[in-house]
């Protein structure tokens, strides 16, 4: 018999502006300096202009760029299963998912091997969890027209077919964990606990009583960013050879550059995982916050604690006070390889995830914020 924990909700935690600095200026005759009263700020907007266009990759036309891959609902195979007919079926999924079920199975709701004995009693019940099923109606409400969450992800595998023509285009399974993971990557394919976005005002996580700074970004605009951070975070993993906070804030902001990359519409509220009151907070005091991090001596602090601060999931930074948003580390590295880009433009998306010495970058980024 499957232990009921198995069966119990639970949440599993998974995871630009130029350096234009003043200088000093030789002093002018008054001619010299009536001309520049009107010329200089002309000069100075389209030197920002220039540095702005140029710092940034230019968004590519990505039109002709063709996709091969598919948006499978598992979970609506799944629950059409009725609980007392388990048995007849299971050839028949084994048949049809094959290795996905097995990860599933065994990794995902932890009810073992589909070939283990006791495995279809586990899985009937699983279907007949009463709260399964409520969750599967809200399931299939949510996600009632997947056409254009595929178009989404057909998108954002344009671009990343254009930046890695190399790589294979995953297969995007959507499934029901339990609130168990929100994102499982294997070879071939990512898949997608979709009861992990219902919206930040679903009941479900008010009862599983997960705090409301989480619930923000438990919604459906957040699947796509997820699915792209989750192959980006895969392709590319973090360096813990120098496991100190600015490496951790560079490999943040290397994966939220990428996400950015694969999908450049995103509003940048959505990428952080921010309300606009948020991100507009973190816009503001971008300078404090840097300027905090020096004064304490934190950016090579290896402290785990003083690690997780900046960059884990909170409901504010408390070395920035409680009207700071969460993951504020996250924040800066993002633009702190944005200043990188610009002072590199003739560098792509690639060379920038290629970076692989945290220290190196914060030399060469110049970021003055």
């Amino acid at each position: 018999m499957a232990d009921s924990k198995y069966f119990n909700f639970k949440l599993w935690n998974y995871r630009v502006q130029g350096d234009l600095q003043a200088e000093n200026r030789p002093s002018f005759s008054v001619y010299h300096r009536r001309f520049c009263k009107f010329a200089f700020p002309c000069l100075l907007f389209f030197v920002v202009l220039f540095a702005t266009d140029c710092g940034r990759d230019r968004v590519p036309d990505v039109s002709g760029v063709k996709v091969d891959f598919k948006l499978i609902p598992f979970y609506e195979d799944l629950f059409a299963i009725s609980p007392d007919s388990v048995g007849q079926h299971l050839e028949s999924l084994k048949n049809t998912y094959g290795r996905y079920l097995t990860t599933y199975s065994e990794g995902v709701i932890g009810i073992g091997n589909p070939d283990d004995p006791h495995y279809e009693e586990r899985l009937s019940r699983f279907l007949a969890y009463e709260p399964n099923a409520e969750v599967f109606d809200s399931c299939r409400r949510v996600f009632a027209d997947k056409s254009a969450l595929k178009a989404q992800l057909a998108q954002a595998f344009r671009y990343y077919q254009y930046y890695y023509p190399q790589k294979e285009v995953p297969d995007v399974y959507l499934h029901i964990s339990g609130f168990n993971q929100s994102i499982v990557v294997d070879s071939g394919w990512v898949s997608v606990s979709v009861e992990k976005y219902l919206g930040s005002d679903c009941p479900f996580y008010e009862w599983l009583e997960i705090p409301v700074y989480l619930r923000g970004r438990m919604t459906p605009q957040r699947v796509v960013p997820d699915v792209v951070q989750a192959i980006g975070m895969t392709e590319f993993y973090f360096n813990d050879s120098i496991n100190d906070l600015i490496s951790q804030m560079v490999y943040q902001g290397q994966v939220l550059q990428f996400v950015k990359h694969m999908i450049p519409d995103m509003p940048d509220s959505l990428l952080f995982g921010y309300t606009q009151k948020e991100y507009n907070w973190c816009l503001e005091h971008e300078e404090q916050m840097w300027k905090t991090l020096v004064e304490k001596k934190h950016l090579f602090a290896t402290d785990p604690m003083i690690v997780r601060k900046y960059v884990d999931e909170a409901p504010f930074t408390s070395f920035f006070g409680q009207n700071s948003p969460g993951r504020t580390g996250r924040f800066i590295g993002y633009k702190l390889l944005e200043s990188w880009l610009r002072r590199h433009p003739e560098k792509s998306i690639l060379e920038l995830m290629s970076l692989s010495n945290p220290h190196q970058v914060l030399a060469e980024a110049g970021y003055r914020p």
